[in-house]
């Protein structure tokens, strides 16, 4: 297997060196050069060659600039910085570069560069790999398969859509993302919520335990990665990862995600299949499977839209509709989530006992108390009982 090479540097000599070491590589293919960077852009752009080796500071348009327009619109192409200063290297990996060489170049470094691609291409788990996974916890595989969506959300349509309502999940019509690790998972979780973000506060919020260098590090590799699986199930049209002034941003196109579903529904629906079908599009809580102190606060505040909402409904259901049946399961969900809110439990007695079933309603309040008060370790309060009573119409029994 070669790969296409194109090499960028405003120095003949530095061009010509470079072709001669190149065309004694076996992995090197077809070689391209440029010493106009503009040019050479404008090319790679329309021929996206596999591999750019790229010089930095070059007069018109400089490396680093090259590479940022370059990756934005074509992520899979491999960018090498080749360089005779060492100053920018952090600015290099930070625009997803996979190497940096410095001038002058020597024949052993570039082959390491090269196979360095290869393994990545042809997706050989590499000794960089494998250390890098030791450290911190950051590349942690995940070889969990995402929470499962009902089949007929799947086939409603063809449009690319994110789940965020339970474990993440983005399909597309060329399949389901595959993250290759959790970090590069909870990134993509961190600028869904964030949107646009410093990288200092990726850092700050996704890398926490790092090294401040190696953690610079660790977000170019998963950036790298977020959209190099983008690509993968041709999404880049839809999702995209810009870098501009020091600020990563999820760009998302013409694509679905339940939680603005969820997020974008009014609390008084007149279509309440239509509404029920939304609440449905809850699976668990959000991004389900990661762990991290940032994540707690949006986790929250889903959680929270998510019980107004069932709380509206089990209220027009009984008020409105007067379907205590169904109002019965939503209110059943509601203590899943708030298993001793104690509205929620005379709400199901009350529910219990519009459809006839007054003594499944007793059965429930036996239940109710019994693990109450096991796992409290308290006894509910008398007016509970109270009104439990004028909802059965009976005297309130000790035996409770």
């Amino acid at each position: 297997m070669t790969y296409r090479i194109l090499v960028v540097d405003d120095e003949l000599p530095a061009l010509g060196e470079m072709e001669d070491m190149l065309k004694e590589e076996p992995l090197a293919g077809e070689i391209t050069l440029f010493s106009h960077a503009q040019q050479a852009l404008e090319w790679a752009l329309q021929h996206e060659p596999d591999i750019v080796l790229l010089d930095i500071q070059m007069p018109g348009i400089t490396g680093l600039a090259f590479a940022e327009q370059l990756l934005e619109q074509k992520p899979m192409i491999e960018v090498v910085f080749v360089t005779a200063y060492n100053q920018y290297a952090i600015q290099a990996f930070e625009l997803s570069a996979i190497d940096y060489i410095l001038k002058p170049v020597k024949t052993e470094r570039l082959q390491l560069s090269l196979n360095r691609i290869h393994r990545r291409r042809s997706g050989k788990t590499t000794t960089e790999n494998k250390q890098a996974s030791s450290v911190g916890g950051v590349y942690e595989q995940c070889t969990s398969e995402p929470s499962s969506i009902p089949s007929a959300v799947l086939m409603e349509t063809n449009a690319p859509r994110i789940y965020s309502l339970g474990r993440l999940t983005i399909q597309s019509h060329a399949g389901l993302v595959k993250w290759r690790t959790l970090k590069v998972e909870e990134l993509f979780a961190y600028l869904l919520y964030k949107d646009s973000v410093s990288l200092d506060q990726i850092i700050t919020d996704v890398f926490p335990n790092s090294d401040p260098d190696k953690a610079k590090q660790y977000v170019h590799t998963c950036v790298y990665q977020l959209r190099r699986a983008v690509v993968e199930r041709e999404l880049q049209e839809h999702i995209h990862v810009s870098f501009r002034d020091r600020m990563y941003r999820l760009v998302l196109t013409d694509i679905w995600h339940d939680r603005d579903e969820l997020m974008n529904l009014p609390s008084l629906l007149t279509d309440i299949e239509k509404w029920e079908e939304k609440l449905s599009l809850y699976r668990g809580d959000w991004c389900e499977g990661l762990d991290n102190l940032w994540m707690s606060v949006h986790r929250e505040e889903l959680r929270e839209r998510y019980i107004w909402l069932m709380e509206d409904a089990v209220s027009h259901l009984k008020k409105k509709q007067g379907d205590y049946r169904k109002a019965i399961t939503y209110a059943r969900k509601l203590l899943h989530f708030e298993p001793w809110n104690e509205d929620y439990a005379l709400q199901m007695v009350e529910c219990y006992i519009e459809v006839g079933e007054k003594a499944k309603a007793k059965s429930f309040v036996q239940e109710y108390k019994e693990q109450y008060e096991r796992e409290l370790g308290e006894s509910l309060p008398i007016n509970w009982y109270d009104y439990v009573a004028k909802l059965l119409k009976e005297e309130y029994e000790m035996n409770w």
